[in-house]
């Protein structure tokens, strides 16, 4: 039979695993802290697609802005194009609200169109450079992972896998009040 140590080292051993499994299913895998958050957005221009115009974070300055981060080859990108455009018509269109803004990384022009036409995006869609000037100061760990972004260009929040409408609507809440939902 172990000895009285032993059998208390394994137990506790087992413990700590069990907790840090039980801690696991507690947290959101999509959440991860941006030491952007609370900060100045950090500056970047990217080229327009589809012949827009460049557009660089000043440009921006005076409204706030969901700064999306995507690529043509990412799967989740699809789940998220048409909750992104509804934000939008909604939000940027009707309302004037806020401004959704896309970064293709990782892409070609010609792909990030393409994209963009199938999954009917209207809003401003630009391109990081070929070196990922973009995505490298945003910090991104992949696509897509999208910002809030204040009227001042102070990073609000960050979200890491597809927008939902939800959280869409929560992050106008919190830039505007509740009577913009």
């Amino acid at each position: 039979m172990l000895s009285s140590w032993k059998f208390w080292a394994v137990l506790g051993g087992i413990a700590v695993v069990v907790g840090l499994f039980a801690y696991g299913f507690t947290v959101d895998p999509n959440f991860v802290q941006s030491p952007l958050v609370g900060g100045p957005a950090p500056p970047f221009r990217v080229a327009g697609l589809d012949g827009r115009p460049p557009l660089s974070l000043n440009d921006l300055r005076g409204t706030p802005v969901v700064l999306n981060f995507w690529a043509s080859w990412c799967v989740a990108c699809r789940d998220e194009a048409a909750i992104l455009q509804e934000a939008h018509l909604r939000y940027e269109k009707e309302a004037d609200v806020l401004r959704v803004v896309g970064i293709a990384i990782q892409d070609t022009p010609e792909k990030a169109v393409a994209f963009a036409k199938r999954f009917g995006k209207t809003y401003y869609l630009g391109l990081d450079t070929p070196s990922g000037e973009a995505s490298l100061a945003y910090g991104l760990y992949g696509v897509p992972e999208t910002f809030l972004l204040d009227a001042d260009g102070t990073v609000l929040d960050k979200r890491i896998g597809p927008v939902t409408r939800a959280g869409l609507a929560e992050w106008v809440a919190r830039i505007s009040g509740p009577d913009s939902e």
